[in-house]
């Protein structure tokens, strides 16, 4: 098995996601990309201004997953507000991760947490739009 982590830029002029609604298409987006693409997404977490994925699958269907997801995003904010090529420059790293050792749960921990390093809840359990509250 392979694991990956996926990061994206933290955008300081760009929005991923403005309201209820755009994180609500975004958490379809990850469930039908997963089966779509045959991805395992075993974390992950939507912020406004970017995205993790921890994956276990190959590196070239990581990268998949992640371009598709930038891609069908961005067509629904183009759709929505207008935003022509929203998330198209949006550079991602795509990071193996080891199961052999406590990286995979390191990072998983971390992807979990982000909600709260940024100050934006107390527990990854009172964030709703990733898998904190699944873990915890």
């Amino acid at each position: 098995m392979e694991f990956w982590f996926v990061t994206t830029d933290h955008l300081t002029n760009k929005i991923w996601f403005r309201d209820d609604e755009d994180f609500k298409m975004g958490m379809n987006l990850v469930a039908i990309l997963a089966v779509a693409l045959s991805v395992d997404v075993l974390a992950f977490i939507l912020m406004s201004n970017h995205v993790h994925f921890v994956l276990c699958c190959s590196n070239e269907k990581a990268h998949q997953f992640i371009e598709a997801f930038k891609k069908r995003h961005s067509q629904y904010m183009n759709k929505k507000y207008g935003l022509k090529e929203l998330l198209r420059r949006v550079r991602v790293k795509v990071e193996p991760v080891s199961g052999a050792d406590e990286s995979l749960e390191w990072v998983i921990a971390y992807t979990n947490m982000n909600s709260v390093a940024a100050g934006i809840c107390l527990a990854s359990t009172g964030y709703p739009w990733g898998t904190g509250d699944t873990f915890f």
